[in-house]
């Protein structure tokens, strides 16, 4: 099956007043159809700019440098804005992180639904009406003919979510870019959200890119996963296989933080240390001045992603030089 997705060498870049800082470097990885991808890693590693890259939508400071975003075989980062605007919504959507930024303020609920439902379907304008209630009472939201009346300042936080997320999926796209939809949400509709997710990936055979800090979602969701850090890729595997047998320590240090009901200590386990500025970033690897096993290689060259098995890629000279990272119940998970 070809992919639906492909983003190749991407390179996005800022400009801070004074220069261009780069903020995720060297971007590579596919989606087909149907599948979802998991990407997880600490605030600040990337993961948000990635998603933006896919639909250009990096405000006037930011732009690709370099690298292609193919779509249905078309390279987005060549389009112009005008194609992409006929694009957005429609073939691919996206749950912002915030909501109320991302809600009109002055346009009622139910008339940003309806227009944004119209603008991508053939639906008069009682039908979008019709849909986008049926849509708010999907995502768990009560009151739904009420709700289309009011304007997002009388919504609480996790009520705008819950819009937006109707929003995203009420056109059925083929790429569905969900950045933290969960936050803010309690248990019980983060679960209802999940599923309506699976629905739309099994009824249109969708793909979904699902931005995280949950490594629990990344287990019910994903197909694969991409760690991020510091602005690349550190890990990429199916989710079997990398919460089996994580090989890069940071993708290590992710799951040992992870909350556990029979440990026998009361306290989290961290990653010491904090992530590098994209302004500063660290000679050689990345990450090795928060590694516990980095050598002097680690510190003066930085690793290429490199095939660790079959669809199992990393970025570590202690796992490509085969001299092994110690598994994690032989680090003290």
């Amino acid at each position: 099956m070809a992919n639906l997705l492909e983003i190749d060498r991407l390179q996005t870049v800022f400009w801070n007043g004074q220069e261009e800082v780069t903020s995720v470097d060297d971007i590579s990885f596919s989606l087909k159809a149907g599948e979802t991808v998991g990407i997880v890693g600490e605030s600040g590693c990337g993961k948000s700019v990635t998603s933006l890259s896919v639909l250009r939508l990096l405000g006037q400071h930011g732009r690709i440098k370099r690298g292609e975003i193919r779509f249905n075989g078309d390279n987005l980062a060549a389009w112009p804005e005008e194609q992409l605007r006929h694009l957005r919504g429609k073939e691919i959507s996206m749950i912002f992180q915030e909501p109320m930024s991302s809600l009109n303020p002055v346009f009622t609920i139910g008339n940003q639904l309806v227009e944004m439902i119209r603008q991508h379907t053939a639906l008069s304008r009682r039908e979008a009406k019709a849909y986008a209630v049926d849509m708010l009472r999907k995502v768990g939201l009560p009151r739904a003919e009420a709700l289309m009346k009011l304007y997002p300042h009388t919504l609480s936080g996790g009520m705008r979510q819950r819009v937006m997320i109707a929003m995203a999926l009420s056109c059925k796209p083929k790429l569905l870019i969900a950045d933290e939809p969960t936050t803010a949400l309690d248990v019980t509709i983060q679960a209802q959200i999940l599923e309506l997710m699976k629905q739309l990936r099994e009824d249109s055979g969708a793909a979904i890119m699902l931005i995280t800090h949950d490594l629990g979602v990344v287990a019910e969701m994903a197909d694969k996963v991409v760690v991020m850090y510091a602005g690349q890729i550190v890990e990429e595997a199916d989710v079997f296989t990398l919460f089996r047998e994580p090989k890069h320590p940071y993708t290590q240090g992710l799951l040992k933080a992870i909350p556990r009901v029979t440990g026998d200590s009361d306290r989290l386990t961290a990653i010491p240390g904090t992530v590098p500025s994209i302004q500063r970033m660290p000679r050689g690897c990345r990450f090795h001045n928060r590694c516990a096993w980095a050598t002097d290689h680690c510190r003066k060259e930085a690793p290429e992603l490199k095939e660790a098995g079959e669809g199992h890629h990393v970025r570590c000279w202690i796992s490509q030089d085969n001299s092994g990272i110690p598994r994690l119940e032989e680090a003290g998970a």
